[in-house]
């Protein structure tokens, strides 16, 4: 089923804050191809309010129209500003109970005036810490970037509204999903083209389509000495050229690249996160050989695994 979030824009939003949560829902339904998550934006009043940078945005609804949602997220300033806000104030007091909240940035503030993060852990802006420690006693504050309680979503803002989404979809998708995502805003950060990211399958369609997901399921299994498409077509007692029509429809791939895409974004992980030799990362992704993963790897990545791993690391040690 479809989550709908509701982002409510404070005037002078955090732009960054706002668009790092809002744009990894987008592209978890483009990597699914379902609609996982659908967003819109809500003023105060009116149709429109305005970015930390001064654009105008142009909302979808405002708080006297806005629709129901699943999740409310008030994205507010950074640096923390605290204007009264008494019709928003009215608007969250009166939502369901079923209704989880979140804030950005000073967004949290507000929920924690209000009494709704009362008994959770949550984040705030650091402008905000001191404030609120002194006056609400009984809000555990967190000391992490942010913070997912039961149904409350809170963040200090800038970037980690990503990291905090990503968990969102973690949570709610699956942890293979939110992998993907976040893979898709590191290739996007090398030049990497996201097409090179396996499609994710949703739940969904695993449970509509049990024998793509066995299939899946074999592909996983079976890195290190990978199976030919017969091999598979025939463990999962199909013909070859019905799994290859499966493969088209729900991932737009056929299973040899696929299977191709899998191995090398595994041998990718290891590659950036453990100090194995490239060759042993290679044979145990199922390449026969340095030259014959050095190859493929570069196809698909645009440089080499070694070049990617000194890439990483220079990045790393300049962060």
């Amino acid at each position: 089923m479809t989550q709908r979030i509701g982002f409510i824009l404070l005037p002078g939003y955090s732009s960054m804050a706002y668009v790092s949560a809002m744009e990894p829902l987008l592209v978890c339904n483009e990597l699914t191809g379902e609609d996982a998550f659908s967003t819109f934006t809500v003023a105060l009043s009116g149709n429109k309010t305005f970015s930390s940078l001064g654009n105008r945005m142009d909302t979808d609804f405002n708080l006297d129209n806005a629709p129901d949602a699943d999740v409310w997220v008030v994205a507010g300033t950074s640096p923390a500003r605290h204007p009264a806000t008494p019709g928003l104030d009215d608007f969250l007091q009166a939502l369901p109970t079923r209704c989880s909240l979140g804030g950005l940035a000073s967004g949290t503030y507000v929920l924690a005036r209000l009494g709704l993060v009362n008994g959770y852990r949550a984040v705030v802006h650091w402008l905000s810490y001191d404030e609120l420690l002194k006056e609400h006693k009984s809000i555990l504050l967190a000391s992490e970037q942010f913070c997912i309680d039961r149904d409350r979503l809170t963040c200090r803002g800038g970037s980690s509204s990503l990291d905090m989404m990503l968990m969102w979809i973690a949570r709610n998708i699956s942890a293979e999903t939110a992998e993907a995502v976040s893979r898709h805003f590191v290739n996007e950060r090398l030049g990497i083209p996201s097409d090179t990211v396996p499609q994710q399958l949703s739940e969904r369609t695993r449970a509509e389509q049990p024998k793509l997901a066995e299939a899946l399921e074999l592909m996983d299994a079976n890195i290190e000495e990978p199976l030919t498409t017969d091999d598979i077509a025939f463990h999962v007692k199909i013909s070859r050229r019905q799994l290859e029509r499966l493969f088209k429809k729900h991932l737009n791939a056929v299973p040899s690249r696929y299977y191709l895409q899998i191995r090398l974004e595994k041998a990718r992980n290891k590659l950036l996160s453990c100090s194995e030799s490239i060759a042993e990362i290679g044979l145990s992704c199922g390449f026969s050989s340095g030259a014959h993963f050095s190859t493929a790897y570069r196809n698909q990545y645009g440089l080499t695994p070694s070049e990617d791993r000194s890439l990483h690391q220079k990045m790393s040690i300049d962060k």
